[in-house]
């Protein structure tokens, strides 16, 4: 068996799939990527059994028989070659020889019938649990999914003890929408966007891994429509040559329309870039561990403190339109930050407030379908 293969678009190729590929694994397959010649395409795929990866391209001398490498090592030596070809053949036992330039290396891959299906490979099984199956396909302008999930995972609860706060929950909006929405018990970032045609009964949690190889393929996909399908356990979209698919997250998302405040008090606007800067500067003094930060409100301004026994303390007041009664509030500044950052840098941040012990709402005259509602802390 012998591969010729340009260099630059296996490189591309390899790239895609090393955030699906697990660093440390049980399972010795798992750290590989399969590699499939057919006439003059190699397919590449990689799996963590959750979340699948795989992607096409152009092989200029392919045989039929497949082989699997580990995708890491592979990808690390075609990045540091030099040459414009790559040369994969196969050698007695397990081994292959790669060539490129002046440049030759032995590495021992693994029976490819032992690769794992792709999750997608699946998609008819029938729902776990009992659970009715979610059926949906939405069709949206690439650069509008990539701004969904761009103002949600952030939210995502790292906690994997809490499974069904693991990903983003996408469900049908009211009045042919899409929304999307991510909490981890301490914040939460909801965002809509306009799809014609799109409905689909309950919601699905799409898991947060998975969600984030899907953005990476959004990158590549540049302008147009895509198609992300919903489908019993399982969500994937095909962009081009390149396709993701995942199992979704079992389990119900809760109700997070009772954690949205109906009204606030005050509406606060705040120049993000202003707002954004003084509470980074206000980190620097911050509890490490809680990341604490002061807004006080009074006449006409505002003021970002934070303040540590051990290391110091910070202020920076800056102009506001307030008029309201003095007050003061606590919040976890990295929640502050993160949602600040999905905001254009010349809009206006919102602020929903109502007291010290309300939660606040982030809203932008930017984006008027993304709020953002965080829990307050006592400092």
């Amino acid at each position: 068996m012998e591969l010729v293969i340009d260099r630059v678009s296996l490189l591309n190729g390899l790239g895609m799939v090393q955030g699906i590929v697990e660093r440390r694994n049980t399972v010795p397959i798992l750290g590989h990527v399969l590699l499939e010649p057919e006439e003059n395409r190699l397919r590449l795929s990689a799996t963590d059994l959750e979340v699948g990866i795989r992607t096409e391209i152009a092989c200029s001398r392919a045989d039929k028989a497949g082989l699997t490498l580990n995708a890491r090592k592979l990808f690390e030596v075609v990045r540091e070659a030099e040459g414009e070809e790559v040369t994969l053949k196969s050698l007695e036992g397990d081994w292959f020889e790669l060539r490129c330039g002046r440049a030759r290396f032995k590495m021992m891959g693994l029976d490819p019938r032992s690769f794992p299906a792709m999750p997608a490979q699946a998609s008819k099984q029938e729902p776990l649990g009992g659970r009715k199956a979610v059926k949906g396909e939405l069709t949206i302008a690439c650069d509008a999914l990539a701004a969904m999930i761009d103002r949600t995972i952030f939210a995502v609860s790292p906690d994997e003890a809490r499974y069904n706060l693991s990903g983003v929950y996408i469900e049908a909006a009211d009045g042919n929408g899409v929304r999307m929405v991510a909490t981890d018990g301490h914040r939460l970032a909801m965002v809509d966007r306009d799809a014609a045609g799109f409905n689909m009964q309950g919601g699905a949690i799409i898991p947060r891994k998975g969600l984030a190889e899907l953005r990476k393929l959004l990158d590549q996909a540049g302008e147009g429509e895509v198609k992300l399908s919903i489908d019993g356990q399982l969500a994937w979209l095909k962009r081009g040559a390149s396709e993701v698919s995942m199992r979704l997250v079992e389990g119900e998302f809760p109700d997070y329309r009772g954690v949205i405040p109906k009204e606030s008090r005050y509406q606060i606007s705040v120049g993000r870039e202003a707002l954004l800067r003084a509470i980074k500067r206000a980190m620097i003094f911050s509890n490490e561990r809680y990341h604490g930060v002061k807004l006080a409100f009074s006449a006409g301004s505002l003021t970002v403190s934070s303040a540590s026994p051990e290391v110091g303390e910070a202020s920076e007041t800056l102009d506001i339109e307030f008029g309201g009664a003095d007050f003061s509030i606590g919040f976890n500044a990295s929640y502050l930050q993160q949602a600040l950052n999905v905001i254009p840098a010349d809009a206006e941040a919102i602020l929903g407030l109502s007291d010290e012990v309300s939660p606040g709402v982030i809203t932008t005259s930017a984006d008027s379908q993304f709020t953002y509602v965080v829990m307050p802390m006592r400092l």
